[in-house]
Formats: C-alpha cells, structure tokens, sequence
C-alpha cells in the first residue's frame, strides 16, 4: 500500500503531543443515538447531541479530509465545529452558523451513509469538533487502519452485542463496520468483539434488531455464555 506523506506527517505531529503529554489521543468514537433503544441508559457525554447543546456556539463545514482526500461520494457538509473554533470558521466564511435541529439533520445524514461520530481534540486537550468520518478520507481513521495506531482513537463507552438466537446471518452489518469487527467468513457471520469501537452503525442497520449497544464495563462483567 502506498504510504500517504500527509498521513506521516500528521502521525508525527500527534505522536510529539502525546510525548509532551498534550493531547491522551487524537479522537474519540461517538455512538450513533439511533442505536439505542429508549430503555437505555445513555451516558450525556457519549451522545454528539447532548455535546452540542452544551456548547457556547457550534457551527457547520465541510469536512476537511473528505474534501482533500476526495476519496468517496459521502456527503462534504459533515464537520460540526465547537465554541472558539466555531468563531474562528465563521469570522473566515470557511463555517456557517446552523440551528441545533439542522445540526440534529446532520447527524442523522452521517448514519445513512454510514460515517463514524469522532470528537476531534487539540493540544488543550477539549474538544473543538465533531466530525462524520469515513475510513477512506479521515486521518485518524487511515492511520488506525494501515498503521495499527488505534492508541490515537479511543473506543466509545459502549460495545455492540449480537444475539445470535436474532441474527440470520444476512451481514448487513458487515460493510457498516470498518473496524472489521463483523465478518463474513466461509459464508457465515463472524463478530469480534474486541475490534468493536462501539459507533452504533451495525445496530442502525441490523433488519432483525439482533444487534444493540452494551457498556462495556457492563458487557465485561457478564459471563462469557451469556454473550
């Protein structure tokens, strides 16, 4: 595979935050709010929306690596920026200031076309966005991919479940997942937990509703047969 100079470069940069102890990691997975069902209990910082609401100001642009990669027809609008980079956008037109339900509309846009929630962190280490990512045009998401560098995006509190008693194998779930954790091996669905990053995208596109969203503090305490 042909290694992205820009990737190198961004690479070193974090790599020089993380040894000044800047930055803990570059970004973190959020999950999709429609893979939760109404019963569960949702932590409010796990939730893109809820981070929004607390925001000062938030405001919406393209999507920076989609729009220098050009990798993919997703949609470019999917960056939504917070508080003092969300001034700094709209001071130079590069964002434009929206309503929290057109960012709402944003959001659910990304889960159609299956992109990631990440929070994008600084080396003050708060969050200054929330993007809708793909694997192919996303830097955090290209570096975990053909470097293993999954130190730099953290797993979201939550992992996926399968119920295998739901499941017909069909494996829908499978091009939804780019951290590979649903598989289809020797024509049959294979999951992984331990690749699961917890962003809610099998479970929005599961038709049998086989598959929800579990803590994983919880999902780790439960015994394996009930898995």
């Amino acid at each position: 595979m042909h290694t992205d100079e820009h990737l190198l470069a961004i690479l070193e940069k974090y790599d020089g935050w993380m040894r000044e102890g800047k930055i803990p990691y570059a970004g973190k997975i959020l999950p999709v709010r429609e893979a939760f069902r109404s019963q569960q209990w949702i932590l409010p910082t796990q939730q893109a929306i809820q981070i929004l609401r607390n925001a000062r100001t938030f405001a919406l642009a393209e999507y920076t690596c989609r729009t220098h990669y050009r990798r993919c027809d997703h949609p470019l609008e999917t960056c939504l920026l917070i508080n003092d980079m969300a001034d700094a956008w709209v001071e130079a037109s590069k964002a434009q200031r929206i309503p929290l339900e057109q960012a709402e509309e944003v959001l659910r846009k990304a889960n159609v076309h299956g992109l990631v929630h990440q929070t994008a962190y600084n080396p003050e280490q708060y969050i200054w966005a929330i993007c809708s990512c793909c694997s192919c045009c996303c830097y955090r998401l290209q570096i975990l991919r053909q470097f293993g560098r999954d130190d730099l995006v953290v797993r979201s509190d939550y992992i996926a479940v399968q119920e295998e008693t739901r499941c017909n194998g069909c494996g829908l779930c499978v091009p939804r997942c780019i951290f590979g954790a649903h598989q289809m091996v020797g024509g049959e669905l294979v999951y992984q937990s331990e690749r699961c990053f917890g962003c809610g995208l099998c479970v929005t596109a599961c038709p049998e509703y086989a598959i929800s969203l579990c803590r994983r503090a919880v999902y780790q305490r439960r015994p394996l047969e009930m898995i």
